[in-house]
């Protein structure tokens, strides 16, 4: 009876630990990860990279800009438009005036377009054609000749060059819009007469005409008419304003 004691003991104690074992069991969870936990550097440094931070793909290069990144929204102008009021000033007048060698000269223009003729009264005459615009004047003739200046203010004034020498000039602008400056007709011209007049504010002309490669002064030049009387035949003349030749 003594030996029987210890042996239901010892039963009862592997009874209740196999008990608590299997307790134990169900108690621990079943979706544990078996990974191990990452280290606490590594999991600061997650939590810091910026949250807009484009991956980069598995070539080592990061995808192209899009079109809002490079310049902007897409169709943006990328120059301004340009500044209001940035069309040439054209001028429409004309003036008369002098060299100061003693010739005259008249300038007219029209829309910005310019005819300039310069005569003596006797064998000078140079015509010459170009522009008057944004105050300047710059119109060229025949063996280089070349008239450069500026005009505002109802006057204009500048330089005159041509067969190698130079003058000064100035004019005046004419408070008339009559026309003061004639050329003779484009068929004049081809039938061997060519002719120039100036018709200064004061009422007197000055000119020179060309028949058969010999200039000489001019005769007056009726204006309502636009003719006059050359070794007894007739040559008509028109202003420059209406004849898109004059000049050349």
């Amino acid at each position: 009876m003594k030996r029987i004691t210890p042996l239901l003991t010892l039963l009862t104690g592997a009874g209740m630990a196999a008990v608590l074992f299997a307790m134990s069991a169900q108690a621990a969870p079943r979706g544990a990860d078996p990974k191990p936990a990452a280290a606490p550097g590594a999991s600061a440094e997650a939590s810091q990279a910026p949250a807009s931070a484009t991956p980069v793909p598995p070539g080592g290069q990061p995808p192209p800009a899009q079109p809002s990144e490079q310049r902007g929204s897409p169709g943006a102008p990328t120059s301004p438009p340009p500044a209001p009021g940035a069309e040439r000033r054209k001028a429409t007048g004309n003036w008369t005036g002098r060299l100061d060698g003693g010739a005259t000269i008249a300038i007219t223009a029209r829309d910005g377009q310019a005819v300039a003729y310069v005569c003596d009264g006797r064998r000078l005459e140079i015509w010459l054609r170009g522009t008057a615009t944004d105050g300047r004047l710059d119109l060229t003739g025949k063996k280089d000749a070349k008239l450069t200046g500026s005009f505002g203010d109802g006057r204009a004034s500048g330089e005159l060059v041509a067969d190698g020498r130079r003058w000064a000039f100035t004019a005046k602008a004419t408070t008339s819009p009559a026309p003061v400056l004639y050329r003779a007709t484009a068929q004049q011209r081809r039938d061997g007469v060519d002719g120039g007049w100036i018709l200064l504010p004061d009422g007197s002309q000055i000119g020179v005409v060309t028949r058969a490669g010999e200039p000489v002064p001019a005769p007056p030049l009726d204006p309502a008419f636009g003719t006059t009387i050359v070794d007894g035949a007739t040559v008509r003349a028109e202003p420059v304003a209406t004849d898109p030749d004059a000049g050349a």
